[in-house]
């Protein structure tokens, strides 16, 4: 195919000659960049425990994957337009296998810091052009459809079956095993995409750099000062600073991108109805699940008591809700058409999370959490698969790397601001809930502390509901019908 303005060139094999390994690689990649997200979140007492870090050290783990993956996922996506999606993949998938393997063998918190920044850079590369592959490489129609039903199905179990594997390595192992398990999975995939994918190239073009530069600075300040705010107080001058520097990069990248010839990031992928629907939704659903998690999970240890493999356990319920409902959306979009499903996904991860609210340090597994548990993995498993097909309509092949860089910006985005701010509220919930509580007593015995607790995790299951409603009106507003 020649090259042009629109379309993309592939190598000597053809859509009609893709390799039938071609979709389980490119989903294999997706759940292991997206099961490093939160894998490690339930390893984190053993990792402080063993490395002796601070409470802030300790955040980091978390932030310096966040800060480094979503500073970088524009530039990651569009990189792949210009250099190649299989290339572009393959560099991340290398880059985030080596430091996994860092970072299962750091000593000390230095080490293990910087390999999860790179496994930060590694998944930026390579989430992106995943869906970017799917969508060049797989021609519209049940073909497509079905990949990406693989794809958002992906998607949604990585982030649910990381919390159950961090908590399953972290006991029966150790937390190294939490990054050591990416090593074997991505030497196969390095070994086999070669033969497996076709290189796809697009129009020849130069890289806007000052658009790059712009972009990546706007996000690691955004990302930077939410995560230091949550940590230090909305007060904080530096975080004051760098939400500021954020919002003027923004400003003035999108005055540069107006006026480039080749920019970065072409705008009009913003213009459009569905497509900017699609983002704001995905945006608004990580800025609830993110924290629902992260709410669930201390909720099990800190409150309920249990142990690492018992709380990771306890999240099986949505994975298996994300496969269940990927394959029954698959078989529906083509009768009902994208909308009712993104309706009807966004519904039930507004009820499940509204849900939790009734979750009490007393309460039972089956009858208050469960029935939620299942209801989030039902809202994933609809929304992810048709919300992913959504953001990228009526893209250019050319564009499909930075369309699909976009929806994975806005979904890390709107998971690290809504950790960071429902974080924020809930511990000043608890606080209050405590000072309170001292009127009264002179000590705070263990079950005063976990009552506490639970109030500020009662208080952010509640906002993050909300955020799902509103994710609910956009999509009624934007959603197509086909």
């Amino acid at each position: 195919m020649a090259r042009s303005t629109t379309h993309l060139r592939f190598e000597s094999k053809s859509l009609r000659a893709l390799s039938p390994f071609a979709l389980p690689l490119i989903c294999t990649a997706q759940l292991m960049a997206t099961l490093d997200v939160t894998i490690v979140n339930l390893a984190l007492p053993a990792v402080q425990r063993e490395l002796g870090l601070s409470n802030s050290g300790l955040a980091w783990v978390i932030d310096a994957y966040t800060l480094a993956y979503a500073g970088l996922l524009l530039l990651g996506g569009r990189a792949g337009d210009l250099a190649g999606h299989r290339r572009t993949l393959m560099i991340g998938i290398f880059v985030f296998t080596a430091s996994s393997l860092l970072g299962g063998l750091a000593q000390d918190s230095t080490l293990l810091l910087a390999a999860r920044a790179g496994q930060g850079v590694g998944a930026a590369l390579a989430t992106p052009t995943t869906l970017s592959l799917i969508t060049t490489l797989f021609a519209p129609g049940p073909a497509r459809t079905r990949a990406m039903v693989a794809y958002g199905g992906m998607a949604g179990l990585g982030i649910t079956l990381g919390l159950v594997l961090g908590g399953v390595l972290t006991e029966l192992a150790s937390w190294r095993w939490v990054f050591l398990v990416n090593v074997p999975i991505g030497i196969m995939l390095l070994t086999t995409a070669r033969r497996v994918l076709p290189e796809s190239t697009g129009p020849r073009r130069r890289l806007d750099v000052p658009g790059a530069a712009l972009g990546t600075g706007a996000l690691a300040a955004l990302v930077y000062g939410v995560i230091r705010a949550g940590a230090d107080g909305w007060g904080d001058l530096t975080s004051s600073i760098a939400l500021g520097l954020a919002a003027l990069l923004f400003v003035v990248f999108v005055v540069v991108e107006r006026r480039t010839a080749e920019p970065m990031l072409p705008l009009r992928l913003l213009a459009h109805r569905t497509r900017l629907g699609a983002y704001l939704i995905a945006g608004l659903l990580f800025a609830c699940l993110y924290p629902s998690f992260f709410f669930l999970s201390r909720a099990l240890q800190d409150v309920l008591g249990h142990d690492p493999i018992e709380a990771g356990l306890r999240f099986l319920p949505i994975g298996i809700g994300v496969l269940i409902f990927a394959i029954v959306t698959r078989r529906l979009v083509h009768v009902s058409g994208p909308r009712t499903l993104v309706l009807g996904g966004t519904a039930a991860t507004a009820v499940a999370a509204l849900s939790l609210v009734t979750l009490d340090t007393g309460g039972s597994y089956l009858t208050l959490l469960l029935p939620a548990l299942v209801g989030l993995g039902a809202g994933v498993g609809t929304t992810f698969v048709a919300n992913a097909a959504a953001a990228m309509t009526d893209v250019a092949e050319a564009d499909a790397g930075i369309a699909s860089g976009l929806l994975s910006t806005f979904q890390a985005v709107g998971g690290t601001v809504g950790v960071a701010v429902l974080a924020a509220l809930a511990a000043s919930r608890t606080t209050a809930d405590l000072t309170e509580r001292a009127r009264t007593a002179a000590a705070h015995p263990p079950s005063v502390i976990g009552e506490a607790l639970m109030s500020g995790f009662v208080q952010g299951f509640a906002i993050a509901g909300g955020l799902a409603v509103v994710a609910f009106g956009v999509a009624l507003m934007t959603a197509p019908k086909r």
